[in-house]
């Protein structure tokens, strides 16, 4: 998880340039290297987490050794989101045990997930992840599992092996009808990862310590007004930054420590935004951390579409100057320098949402961009989307 790039991008210097006090016009040419550029306007939202417990284990991100990653113990509504590297110098198994601990037989269900591929191309299995999880319908399914008794979450995590080197990233939505243990572990290609949970020992932190449980698994990011991209002109919502958009806080069940969640990896977004007035609303989505890939879902008057970002590409990100903002309550300037991916075109409808999910091996923060848009030909908007529900 590139988390060591958040924490550097909130301590970094400026790379978009903030204008406090312009007041009159939304855009200008810079005169020294001719560049059409954009006055973009923080947009005023409000923040609502929910949802049941999400169970994060990035800590070890390197795995050394064979041990128990992360554990605890979940009821109801939860998500597990794991991000793990074999550096044991041999193949192994990254797995996600279920374990009855009571004496009644418990039922899970699993709502939505998605799992990678082992690669040693981190962007490819961040985004592959992503677009895993955002694929939608799913087909849920449900297993029992007898008091005392346990099992993997998913077969495949038991017939596939990581080689030295290599990544493997994990998201799953689970329903549990009584208390079940939830164990993330590393284990040998020949061993049983349900066995080897029983005895194994926990493996300490790393440095980092990105390993925990937090409270609300879902945020929801509402606009305070309707967007009109006529008379609102070019806004931004920060996503990432720790300021308008704060890290979660949790516990790490393994030894009772609190930790906090660089990133918040595995929390799903929903930014509901309406818009109105007579023109298209140009969603963008920017990077300003560095290197990214992921996917979103958008939700709009015509139906459901899912957006890779960025299209066309692995990532994005590497050309962005480094930093971010200090600041994301004033006007920021929308220039040459930011990369972006484009998210689409869309009329006017109050019902406008999209969800989003921090990938794995990306970098945050990133801004949600919204400007007036003009009408593009139908080609344009088949290379803008990737994938439509019906």
């Amino acid at each position: 998880m590139n988390w060591r790039s958040v924490l550097r991008s909130v301590l970094a210097g400026c790379m978009a340039w903030l204008i406090p006090g312009m007041v009159s016009a939304d855009h200008y040419a810079d005169e020294e290297s001719g560049f059409y550029v954009r006055v973009m306007n923080p947009w005023p939202v409000e923040t609502k987490d929910s949802g049941g417990v999400l169970l994060f284990s990035d800590s070890p991100e390197y795995v050394k050794e064979h041990g128990i990653l992360y554990s605890d113990v979940v009821e109801g509504d939860a998500r597990i989101f794991y991000y793990h590297l074999n550096e044991t110098g041999r193949p192994g198994k990254a797995a996600v045990v279920i374990r009855n601990e009571g004496d009644r037989r418990a039922k899970v269900k699993i709502l939505r997930s998605a799992i990678s591929r082992p690669s040693n191309n981190y962007p490819q299995v961040g985004k592959e992840t992503e677009i895993g999880y955002m694929s939608m319908p799913q087909t849920e399914k449900t297993f029992s599992i007898e008091g005392g008794g346990g099992r993997v979450l998913s077969s495949k995590m038991n017939d596939v092996l990581l080689e030295p080197g290599e990544l493997v990233s994990g998201i799953y939505d689970i329903r549990a009808s009584s208390p079940v243990r939830v164990t993330v572990v590393f284990c040998s290609e020949y061993s049983d990862p349900v066995f080897f949970a029983e005895t194994a020992k926990v493996l300490p932190r790393d440095e980092y310590a990105l390993r925990g449980t937090f409270q609300g698994m879902n945020r929801t990011i509402t606009a305070k007004r309707i967007y009109d991209p006529q008379k609102d002109g070019m806004v931004y919502i920060p996503i990432g930054d720790n300021k308008s958009d704060v890290y979660k806080m949790g516990i790490d069940a393994t030894d009772g420590s609190a930790v906090q969640n660089y990133g918040n990896y595995g929390v799903r977004y929903r930014f509901e935004i309406p818009t109105k007035g007579k023109s298209p609303t140009h969603f963008l989505l920017s990077p300003l951390g560095g290197v990214y890939a992921g996917a979103v879902r958008v939700k709009h008057k015509e139906g459901i579409r899912l957006v890779e970002t960025p299209t066309g590409k692995l990532y994005f990100g590497e050309k962005t100057p480094f930093g971010l903002p200090e600041r994301y309550d004033e006007k920021m300037v929308f220039s040459r320098d930011f990369e972006f991916a484009d998210l689409g075109l869309y009329p006017p409808y109050k019902g406008t949402a999209i969800e989003y999910s921090p990938p794995g091996a990306s970098n945050l923060p990133a801004l949600l961009i919204l400007a007036p848009g003009e009408e593009k030909k139908e080609k344009k908007k088949e290379e803008t989307i990737v994938h439509t529900e019906r």
